[in-house]
């Protein structure tokens, strides 16, 4: 039968296949090179560092002098490069502090063939602390670390194995272990702490190496140094922060509930700004001369290096979902189809729609797996379609490609277009290749096309996910198709 083979089929994929895929992904980032921004862009001189780790990796690094004698190490997160640490830099950088910002191993320009979440990532911060240490113009006792997600991990983690780092700051760490991880109430919540589980072993495969200490038991050794928390949303994030902060008494804690991960920067850039350059102000030891307000960054100079990056387009924010929502709302299509399309069936022909020929077998599960490829193909298709037709996007401006993160081809629009073709767009899959099939099978009684429609229903869940997102964007904005995320970034009117 054809609806227990696609539940045990989306039940490996999503249960055992994902997890395994993300793991391996994690051990082996995209690289993503540096290569249309420097420091010059900023208005500021700077230095081409190449460190040494321990285990003999090369960190390719950026130093920018200090003029207060205190300097801050940041650290970006996972599968990103030194820029995504760009803001903290300006604002720091206007402050007097020195900058050392690298690219994590394994990731941008620096060495290593694998990333891992264990002692190897906190000997690379170890590496850059004892670089900064030898620095002439920098005070030993002025020396601070800023990371991002799990470069908010390593930071923590270095900080509790040297006492030359003075000063921590951490937005949005990345949980050590499970222990960090606060037990959930709700039953999605336990589901989704045992594929985190799953997923963590598989990671340590990967990557050969061992855990860290849980967060928890780091932050009791840094007792006599300032730790600054930033945490964004209302949910794990912010819970796991707060309960670092407890650890604590000498901790501050900052939550963004409005921002989404290592976002919050990009919701409050003022209030980030002037918090964490006033948390570096009291807690390193620097000579306070004289601060200088830098110039703009040159636009010419970032049009001309890059005329295809999709940043180059402001935006006011970003509509989007995680992909554990889009996931688990695809899971949701499932008891849709069978209400829409199934029983619907069974009462009109008082039989329930499968085909004896897909009975529960080799052959059977590999024929579904060949109908849901091609049929993928065909949904991204008819999203180019709408990005064409009620977009008015030029075929030219709309990149096909295959995504080996989410294991599944795409139509990807590189033009803005308003709301209403964009949620059109997103909409024309679900309901060309779900619902229209859906309702002729019923009434014509042709079971193969309920079932097809089913799966069709399912793979949309993630476009529902879209349109869920967009929901309160004005239909008459304008909107960019995001590269990465579930959703879209919005333009300023």
């Amino acid at each position: 039968m054809f609806l227990p083979e696609l539940l045990v089929f989306l039940l490996i994929m999503y249960f055992g296949i994902r997890p395994l895929y993300a793991a391996f992904l994690f051990a082996r980032p995209p690289r993503l090179r540096v290569s249309y921004f420097t420091p010059t862009n900023l208005g500021v001189t700077y230095e081409d560092v190449t460190l040494t780790s321990q285990d003999g990796v090369k960190l390719s690094a950026w130093y920018i002098p200090s003029r207060n004698k205190a300097a801050v190490i940041l650290l970006h997160g996972h599968s990103g490069n030194r820029l995504g640490v760009v803001h903290h830099a300006e604002a720091l950088i206007q402050a007097g502090y020195g900058i050392l910002m690298f690219d994590l191993r394994a990731h941008g320009s620096s060495g290593g063939r694998r990333f891992v979440r264990g002692q190897a990532g906190v000997d690379d911060v170890l590496t850059t602390v004892s670089y900064l240490s030898k620095r002439p113009e920098i005070n030993p006792a002025g020396i601070g670390v800023m990371g991002v997600s799990v470069g908010g991990l390593f930071a923590l983690q270095a900080a509790a194995q040297t006492v030359a780092i003075r000063a921590v700051a951490v937005d949005g760490p990345s949980p050590a272990t499970l222990d960090d991880v606060p037990f959930p109430d709700t039953l999605l919540g336990r589901l989704n702490l045992w594929q985190e589980r799953y997923f963590r072993r598989a990671m340590q495969w990967f990557g050969s190496h061992e855990p860290l200490p849980p967060n928890r038991e780091i932050v009791a050794k840094l007792t006599d140094r300032p730790l600054l928390l930033i945490a964004t949303g209302d949910g794990m994030e912010a819970a796991m922060a707060q309960r670092l902060a407890d650890e604590l008494a000498s901790a501050v804690f900052w939550q963004i509930p409005e921002a989404r991960h290592a976002q919050g920067w990009h919701e409050r850039p003022d209030e980030y700004n002037h918090r964490l350059v006033s948390f570096f102000d009291g807690a390193l030891a620097r000579d306070d001369k004289a601060r200088i307000s830098l110039p703009p960054l040159p636009e010419e100079a970032v049009e001309e290096e890059t005329p295809e990056v999709e940043t180059a387009v402001p935006i006011a924010y970003e509509a989007t979902v995680s992909m554990l929502w889009a996931n688990l709302m695809a899971f949701l299509m499932i008891p849709l189809a069978f209400v829409l399309f199934w029983l619907p069936f069974h009462w009109v022909w008082q039989a329930w729609p499968f085909i004896s020929f897909l009975a529960p077998s080799i052959y059977g599960v590999f024929l579904v797996l060949f109908v849901f490829i091609f049929s993928t193909v065909i949904h991204e298709l008819l999203h180019a379609v709408g990005f064409r037709v009620a977009g008015g996007i030029p075929l030219s401006r709309i990149k096909f490609g295959f995504s080996w993160k989410g294991m599944a081809p795409f139509a990807h629009c590189r033009e803005p277009l308003r709301t209403s073709a964009y949620r059109l767009s997103v909409l024309l899959p679900g309901l060309v290749l779900g619902i229209l099939p859906g309702f002729f099978g019923v009434a014509l009684r042709l079971p193969l096309l309920v079932m097809w429609a089913s799966l069709m229903l399912v793979a949309a869940g993630g476009d529902v996910a879209v349109l869920w997102a967009v929901r309160k964007v004005p239909r008459t904005a304008y909107v960019l198709d995001h590269p990465e995320k579930v959703g879209c970034q919005v333009l300023p009117e």
